[in-house]
């Protein structure tokens, strides 16, 4: 097995070359783009949000499921949302500028960024894998318990 550890004594160097730069440039731009669409369907889920909260409040709905309490599951929602968009959008302007500049502490502070998305994903998943997990254990056993109670 590989030794995986980072030696720190060293220095290291790294050389960004023309190709790496234009990579970097172009996965930063598409970042952006994709950072303000993710900004923009941030808002418009906040829009719903507020529309189904406030005016739905005022529809006396008993029988139907009450939208307003959708209209705050929406607006968390859109506050998770806000993270890994924020940490793309920061990728994008941190390595814009660090290809513009040639400036290591922006490539340090893009890069970190970008782990910090990746991060956000994974634990995400993890997160999402268990609930899952827990809706079909849930699903099984309230199917055995409604077989049980019909014999």
């Amino acid at each position: 097995m590989e030794n995986s550890e980072i030696n720190t004594t060293q220095t290291e160097t790294f050389t960004v070359t023309r190709e790496i730069k234009l990579y970097l440039a172009e996965t930063a731009k598409w970042g952006n783009i994709l950072a303000i669409i993710g900004y923009v369907a941030m808002g418009i889920m906040v829009l719903a949000s507020l529309v189904m909260i406030i005016a739905f409040s005022f529809i006396d709905m008993e029988t139907v499921f009450p939208m307003w309490i959708l209209g705050i599951v929406y607006l968390l929602l859109a506050g998770v949302y806000y993270i890994p968009i924020t940490y793309l959008y920061r990728f994008s302007n941190q390595m814009k500028l660090a290809v513009h500049r040639n400036d290591e502490k922006f490539y340090t502070s893009g890069f970190a960024n970008l782990k910090s998305l990746f991060k956000f994903f994974g634990i995400s998943t993890f997160v999402l894998l268990g609930l899952y997990l827990l809706i079909i254990v849930g699903a099984v056993a309230f199917q055995g318990f409604m077989v049980g109670t019909n014999v």
